[in-house]
């Protein structure tokens, strides 16, 4: 699915657009975009942590989404039933992340597999896409001329967990790692040859997923 500098990018440009009266703690709405991810930072992680975290349960497997309705409406509740909590920004940004994956698993992850697959093992398939999302996720982080304000939201966002679906100490860990290990000093990207994460397809993703989501969170509350 989409890697992070990819989901702090829809939320802010969610933020630039919706901000003032509806989003009082930008930091909290950037953090929770990247929250449901923290499963990654927890010790033993496995799989079916992802699929808890992301509420999803649709396919014999996480990356193979047979039902991809079925997701959107799970998201859809949640956010239901979270939109009056306490920090609602934080679940606001949560429920962004969910959107923004499903988002990338229909438009670019299912018809790359799908396209891609023809004899050859999921994993296979899989670090193809990877190693392309990675480093367009790069990419963006060293060209986007807010990434400097993104981070500093970020910084601010205040650690907390989500209902048993992450746990506070693995979204501090993985703060942490985002501020200062996952983009801090890598060599500058180069995408030039890629074929499958462009800069315009993730370009025109970024903005398709702003547009979707506002619909989704902030016109249909």
């Amino acid at each position: 699915m989409s890697y992070p500098m990819v989901h702090l990018k829809v939320a802010y440009e969610l933020f630039v657009q919706h901000g003032g009266g509806w989003i009082e703690r930008p930091g909290d709405f950037l953090l929770g975009s990247v929250a449901p991810d923290a499963v990654h930072f927890h010790d033993g992680y496995q799989v079916s942590l992802k699929e808890k975290s992301h509420l999803w349960e649709f396919g014999p497997r996480w990356g193979i989404t047979l039902d991809s309705e079925g997701w959107l409406e799970a998201i859809r509740k949640f956010w239901k039933e979270n939109q009056s909590v306490e920090n609602r920004d934080f679940m606001a940004g949560y429920c962004t992340h969910l959107l923004t994956d499903w988002e990338n698993d229909r438009c670019i992850w299912t018809p790359f597999r799908e396209k891609v697959m023809q004899g050859i093992n999921f994993d296979e398939v899989y670090g193809k896409y990877a190693a392309e999302a990675y480093g367009i996720d790069q990419w963006l982080y060293q060209n986007d001329r807010e990434s400097s304000e993104i981070w500093r939201f970020l910084e601010q966002g205040e650690v907390c967990g989500a209902e048993d679906r992450i746990l506070e100490e693995d979204l501090a860990r993985q703060k942490q790692s985002l501020l200062h290990e996952q983009f801090a000093g890598k060599a500058v990207a180069d995408v030039s040859g890629y074929r499958f994460c462009t800069k315009q397809i993730m370009e025109e993703f970024v903005d398709g997923c702003v547009e979707r989501i506002s619909e989704e969170i902030f016109i249909r509350l």
